[in-house]
């Protein structure tokens, strides 16, 4: 590279012409010097800047790595705040929803009532005879002491005495051993072979009717496991059994009861309203669902892989009736639109949840509790006729759908209710309160069987559990003696699958 002076060199001029050539030549010579080192330290210095480039380009690489991860982050951030936001909105409906509206409001501190018996009230005491009529004649004993417990001092008979009734089981762990002897006998006019069965004995067990029935009631009315029925019959009772006895029993159960089963679906399909829902199930870790069909005073479970619409077409088949749903899409291409419900709790919490972060005076809120004030028209104005009932709800629920705001939660609450509007309507038409909570009641009893047993080891146990599970709370929501009545349902599905079990039999008492 060229050594470029950047100002013209003049020789001092006062010195002859031989002083200034040597005069030069030492400034070019000192130069000269001063070039070596100045090349010396470009050359480190380029190593230096070839060094800090590479560096340079590192960093840089980091840098663009550390941002891209740092967008990842972002975005997962941004989906957690989602997520804490709607697990925020669940967790806030029971309070926020419909208890601060009427609904189910919680009684305040001054409508409670005294405690104790109540002004006017029939009497209820266990010691009363209202409550057990021939209370007079139940058996009696009369106990006295000898000595005083706190002196010893010996005490004479008087004729005072102080009632006290008792109330309580027979524990008596003694079990029902015996043989059972038919005798082969034999029909002249139809040519076949008679042999009576005990009314007490069931085909191929040698367990009987009693212990069937009190499985059943342990498992599907009380909720017990399968470790801890075994536990309660050898207590109480003084059989042994094992988890296979209880799930064999169950089963075979299950298939004496099936006819009973295909007649509560019937029975549920023919009401006037269907309540529908699922909840999840488990058939040895694996997802499975558990779905509802309810009515008034019926319940049947029915067990499935899926929460699919084909189940729901199962379920509704060839139904007349109006059915009531939380709004799953299952049931949208099932249900006829002129004959589903929607559910109003269901409603009334999503726009709930949709406005927790919303202020006051904002019109989703508003929106919001204008959908309160509709729902409770019914209870609010009891004089209306259906007829009136359904032109105010007509009226009202379509003023709403006109309204406008650039407001997101406003939009999703318009856009369900604008989907919903009709199944909202026909819902406060058609049930007491306009809403699912009867199925979701209802299935609440099959929850607390899959918490306790973690669901069902096979899907033909799952569908064992849907049988009894319905056959049982339909019983007991309508009242009925259950002892008896799965007495006799137990017996009608023996003899419909062994007619040898429709002899009568007669005990010898020779």
């Amino acid at each position: 590279m060229p050594f470029v002076f950047h100002r013209k060199f003049t020789p001092p001029q006062h010195l002859s012409t031989l002083e200034q050539l040597k005069y030069t030549v030492g400034i070019l010579e000192k130069h000269r010097q001063e070039a070596k080192v100045l090349r010396h330290d470009t050359a480190w210095a380029k190593l230096a800047q070839n060094k800090l480039q590479k560096q340079a380009i590192i960093w840089k690489k980091k840098y663009q790595e550390e941002k891209r991860k740092n967008g990842i982050l972002r975005k997962e951030n941004n989906g957690l705040k989602q997520e804490i936001e709607k697990l925020t909105k669940t967790n806030s409906r029971y309070q926020v929803s419909l208890f601060d509206h009427g609904n189910f409001k919680s009684s305040d501190s001054r409508e409670k009532k005294p405690k104790g018996g109540q002004l006017n009230h029939t009497d209820t005491n266990r010691e009363g005879q209202v409550r057990f009529p021939g209370y007079e004649n139940f058996p009696r004993k009369r106990i006295y002491a000898k000595n005083c417990g706190h002196c010893g001092n010996s005490l004479s008979r008087v004729d005072a005495t102080k009632q006290k009734l008792l109330l309580d089981i027979v524990v008596k762990p003694e079990i029902i051993q015996m043989i059972i002897e038919s005798e082969r006998q034999w029909c002249g006019k139809c040519k076949k072979e008679v042999i009576a069965k005990g009314e007490q004995t069931l085909p191929f067990t040698e367990y009987g009717l009693n212990t069937f029935m009190m499985v059943m009631i342990l498992r599907f009315q009380a909720h017990c496991s399968f470790s801890t029925i075994p536990k309660v019959i050898g207590a109480g009772f003084g059989l042994t059994l094992s988890r296979s006895d209880i799930s064999n029993m169950l089963k075979v159960a299950a298939k004496y009861l099936g006819k009973k089963y295909e007649e509560l679906k019937t029975a549920v399909r023919n009401g006037e309203v269907i309540y529908a829902d699922e909840t999840g199930w488990l058939v040895k870790g694996q997802t499975a669902w558990m779905w509802i069909m309810a009515a008034e005073d019926t319940t049947v479970y029915v067990a499935a892989e899926s929460r699919g619409k084909g189940v729901a077409e199962d379920i509704y088949g060839s139904s007349q009736s109006y059915c009531m749903t939380d709004g799953l899409k299952s049931y949208l291409k099932i249900i006829p639109p002129h004959k589903h419900c929607y559910c109003w709790a269901h409603m009334l919490r999503f726009s709930f949840e949709e406005t927790i972060h919303c202020k006051k005076t904002s019109d989703a809120v508003s929106l919001r509790d204008n959908l309160v004030r509709i729902y409770h028209l019914k209870r609010d104005f009891p004089q209306y006729s259906k007829h009136q009932l359904k032109q105010v709800l007509e009226s009202e629920l379509n003023n709403l759908l006109k309204l406008t705001s650039g407001e997101g939660s406003f939009k999703n609450i318009q856009g369900r209710l604008k989907g919903q509007k009709q199944g909202l309507i026909l819902s406060l038409l058609k049930t007491s309160d306009g809403t699912n909570n009867l199925a979701e009641r209802e299935l609440r009893t099959m929850v607390l069987n899959r918490k306790v047993s973690n669901g069902s080891n096979t899907y033909t146990g799952m569908q064992t559990s849907a049988v009894l599970g319905s056959i049982i709370q339909t019983f007991s929501r309508q009242k009925q003696n259950l002892l008896t009545e799965l007495t006799l349902h137990l017996q009608i599905g023996i003899h419909q699958k062994y007619h040898q079990y429709q002899h009568l039999a007669y005990l010898d008492t020779s």
